[in-house]
């Protein structure tokens, strides 16, 4: 009896310990993942990282000009939610200090987008500065170029009016507009605000480097009027789809243009938006457009279409 009792605790003693050796494997072998889940973690994390957020290189530039709506399209396009903007004009191809800095220097101006979303920066003094189209091309020969213009004179009216804003707000002098504009009763060609006008000259200059059909020319003009059609144009120029709608827009009576409505949030641009021009005769002025008269032909023929300016 004795013996049977003993045999059998030898038997339990010995099943005891396979068991617990069976559940050491098994716990050994439970700390890994299975190579199924290994895997899937890892192309879980793989892709994870390609959706990660990161600042890239701009897919698009407005390139100019300068007082001719470039902020006004920049948020306007801003609306869309495939798009993401440099919130600053950068100057990276026209600032010779910016541009030895170099891309990395020039992608960590830029904002954080996902994959599928564009990048967009604006700098309108990109477009009459002769170095920037082929450095441009460098950076990206396929990036889309935004150009919106308006009527050179207006242009250049706009442009002295804000030069006298800073110049004023500065405490420094300034001449009239028609001492700076003609000479001996002539229109002065050497008028810097003037050749910022001439887009003929240096539209030529970036049509050596890109193709026309990379360049989408905005009515800036049109854009005040009713910005919606120019924006549809826009998107499909920069393969978007239609997000934006008239219903981002709403005109603002006290300030005389549109603002913008996102998800329940209107934006109207800054008090510089709309500022009353600075004087100049109607003699002058009519100067300045039979001056611009030849110019804006060639521009017209360029681009393919006409505008309704004086």
């Amino acid at each position: 009896m004795l013996w049977t009792v003993l045999l059998a605790l030898l038997v339990l003693l010995v099943l005891q310990t396979q068991l617990c050796v069976c559940l050491r494997e098994l716990r050994s072998g439970g700390s890994g993942s299975p190579s199924y889940l290994s895997s899937s973690s890892s192309s879980s994390s793989s892709s994870s990282s390609s959706n990660a957020t990161q600042q890239r290189l701009p897919g698009a530039i407005i390139i100019g000009v300068r007082k001719g709506g470039t902020r006004a399209l920049l948020e306007m396009l801003n609306l869309h939610p495939d798009v993401e903007v440099a919130k600053a004009e950068v100057h990276f191809f026209n600032v010779e200090e910016h541009y030895r800095r170099g891309l990395a220097w020039y992608r960590a101006q830029m904002p954080f987008t996902l994959p599928g979303q564009v990048t967009v920066e604006k700098t309108p003094g990109y477009f009459a500065a002769p170095q920037v189209p082929a450095r441009v091309w460098d950076m990206n020969p396929a990036v889309r170029l935004l150009l919106i213009v308006r009527d050179p004179a207006e242009r250049l009216v706009s442009d002295y009016t804000q030069v006298l804003h800073n110049r004023l707000t500065r405490h420094k002098p300034y001449q009239p507009l028609e001492e700076l504009l003609l000479h001996k009763g002539h229109i002065d060609p050497g008028y810097k605000a003037l050749q910022r006008s001439l887009y003929h000259q240096h539209l030529a200059r970036w049509l050596e480097v890109f193709p026309r059909e990379q360049i989408h020319v905005v009515d800036g003009d049109a854009l005040i009027r009713d910005p919606f059609p120019e924006l549809r144009k826009a998107e499909r120029f920069l393969d978007l789809p239609p997000r934006i709608s008239p219903n981002n827009f709403y005109y603002n009576t006290t300030k005389g243009f549109y603002c913008l409505m996102s998800a329940g949030h209107d934006k109207c641009l800054d008090e510089s938006k709309g500022r009353p021009h600075a004087p100049l005769s109607a003699e002058a002025f009519r100067e300045l457009c039979r001056y611009f008269r030849e110019p804006n032909k060639l521009f017209f023929e360029m681009v393919g279409r006409s505008f309704s300016w004086c």
